[in-house]
């Protein structure tokens, strides 16, 4: 859109002139003025891309509103309009660098042509703009990269060290993003991300995680922080984790707190600081990589959750035991071997509780946590470990829980669930009192109140509309049952942390 200025004492010819414009196919927002001094006035509050003034207004002549315009924003193009065919006007207009002179009343296609030769210098203008910003930021990323990569200070040329020390301090604190290696491409996130947020100042130091600067610092809830967050979890289907750096107090200091973070956030996972070498690394063994899911994925169709267990305490015992890997590689790893497991768990794993356990894989601050995520679907399937076979007499049981996890928040019942699995609905009661211990009812409402448990740890929804979401239709209902399985109300649940 195009901010066009009309300063003329003469309604008739303003509109006129925006007759003129309103068949050009550009889109504008015109401003008027009714003489010269109204026209300064309004250009020193507001930039304009183009002007067309009269010579004769009142208080301020054309003339002189364009020589102060013009001391203003000398690349403003500006045109004259005068009823009077003197040469004198027609000179001055030209030693004020206007793009042309016409005279009235105005010639459609002679005004047509005069706006052409404006735009293209607004457009002209435009490019220039766009490209120093560009030219700028491509300097500025050059300049902040080779600190982060620890070229001293004193090699940088005047010009970069008092760009990096004006950036920095307004942006006084970097955050570093792991990103995934192997599993996905992260080429695409970083063209969507640049894309929607042009103005981020991202730096790609390393493949295995990028930096960019957040003028919000800490705030979780910063914007930029908001769409990487939402691009990221679109792209690796996970998380990011964000970790921010302390205050930068002078550029000469960026690339030891660089370092610093790195360090710390990597020993900090392991229980001790080793310097083995990891054999189970998968980036350094093919068959690491592949063999050891492969591995899983048969002990689990076998029902052998001891195996199971085994290899994933002999894989932790190698990472732990080194000590000196990424953090987010291990985490990646982990993750990608939970998901061999839930693949393979015919069902008895919900969707929902998938995203969940590998968020907090991805998101843990310490190797043991990862691994206590293991114990607990290890021990599930443990537990369940013959529901899994197709060929189980409980098949029925296991299809039935598989649709109650990805439906509880909607209406269920056990005619609807025997339905669902075209058996008797008192077959299908019989079937799931005998494997589960209790009746369908029980489970549904066991189950929901689980996931209103988790929502209220993990979110702050308020309790009714928890209530709604785990697919209770009254609230009264769903705080007595919570309060029978739970043993306290959902709010003194939600206080107490549990």
């Amino acid at each position: 859109m195009y901010q066009l200025l009309i300063v003329d004492d003469s309604y008739d010819q303003r509109e006129v002139i925006k007759f003129f414009v309103a068949q050009r196919v550009e889109k504008w927002l015109i401003h008027e003025a009714k003489h010269g001094r109204e026209g300064w006035e309004m250009f020193q509050k507001e930039p304009y891309d183009l002007v067309i003034t009269d010579v004769k207004t009142p208080f301020m002549d054309g003339h002189e509103f364009a020589q102060r315009m013009k001391s203003k924003s000398p690349e403003t193009p500006i045109l004259f309009i005068s009823g009077y065919e003197d040469f004198h006007f027609v000179k001055k207009a030209l030693q004020l660098q206007a793009v042309d002179y016409l005279l009235k009343p105005l010639d459609p296609d002679s005004f047509k042509e005069q706006i052409n030769k404006m735009l293209a210098i607004v457009q002209a203008l435009n490019d220039q703009k766009k490209q120093k910003k560009l030219d700028d930021r491509r300097y500025l990323k050059e300049t902040l990269t080779k600190l982060f990569l620890g070229i001293p200070w004193r090699k940088l040329s005047d010009e970069e060290q008092s760009i990096a020390q004006f950036f920095l301090k307004n942006n006084d604190r970097f955050t570093v993003l792991p990103i995934p290696k192997d599993r996905h491409n992260p080429v695409p996130f970083l063209a969507a991300l640049i894309n929607e947020r042009p103005d981020i100042c991202l730096l790609p130091i390393h493949s295995t995680h990028l930096i960019f600067f957040d003028s919000t610092g800490l705030t979780k809830e910063s914007p930029i922080k908001k769409t990487i967050h939402d691009l990221f979890l679109s792209h690796f289907q996970t998380p990011p984790t964000f970790v921010t750096s302390e205050p930068i107090r002078h550029p000469i200091a960026t690339y030891s707190i660089y370092h610093s973070l790195l360090m710390t956030d990597m020993h900090s996972f392991y229980q001790q600081e080793k310097k083995q070498t990891c054999l189970l690394l998968p980036d350094h063994h093919y068959i690491v990589k592949t063999g050891i899911p492969l591995k899983i994925s048969t002990y689990i169709q076998q029902g052998d959750i001891k195996k199971i267990t085994q290899l994933i305490q002999m894989v932790y015992a190698s990472f732990e035991a080194s000590g000196s890997e990424a953090p987010a590689t291990v985490k990646y790893y982990f993750a990608t071997l939970y998901q061999t497991l839930v693949d393979h768990a015919n069902g008895l794993l919900d969707a929902t509780s998938l995203r969940q356990q590998i968020s907090r894989i991805l998101e843990a601050d310490s190797l043991e946590k990862t691994i206590a995520i293991f114990d607990e679907i290890l021990s599930f399937l443990n537990e369940n470990i013959d529901l899994t076979k197709n060929d189980h007499p409980s098949g029925y049981v296991r299809q039935v829980k598989h649709f109650i996890f990805s439906n509880f928040h909607q209406e269920l019942s056990l005619e609807i669930l025997a339905n669902e699995v075209n058996i008797n609905p008192n077959y299908l009661s019989e079937l799931f009192s005998k494997y589960e211990g209790m009746g369908v009812t029980k489970y549904i409402k066991s189950y929901r109140i689980k996931q209103a448990q988790t929502k209220l740890k993990n979110s702050t929804y308020s309790v009714h509309s928890i209530s709604k979401q785990v697919g209770f239709n009254h609230y009264s209902y769903f705080c007595r049952t919570f309060r029978e399985i739970v043993g306290m109300t959902p709010d003194a649940y939600r206080k107490k942390g549990v």
